[in-house]
């Protein structure tokens, strides 16, 4: 299998939601801390299935996790499913 098609600067910028200057400056920071892919030796260009990975992976730009039960007036979903299932079947806490 060959090596991946290389992303350019402005693809990748733009698939990040920055841009190309912002890139260009802060993407050896982002491989050091946010496991960024490494650029291309031969000038601002990415593996861009190894970005695509990045991407679905969450990288820098996931979303926030869901907060932590506080068992209080705030609900999150698994307790939010648990009183669903127990109003359903009739059980009991």
């Amino acid at each position: 299998m060959l090596t991946d098609e290389p992303a350019p600067l402005e693809e990748v910028a733009q698939a990040i939601g920055r841009k190309p200057a912002w890139l260009k400056r802060h993407w050896l920071q982002l491989h050091q801390e946010q496991n960024f892919p490494r650029k291309i030796p031969t000038g601002f260009v990415w593996p861009r299935r190894a970005v695509e990975v990045w991407l679905r992976s969450a990288g820098q730009f996931a979303p926030a996790p869901l907060p932590a039960n506080q068992n209080g007036h705030e609900v999150d979903a698994i307790s939010a499913a648990a009183a669903a299932l127990r109003e359903r079947y009739g059980a009991k806490p």
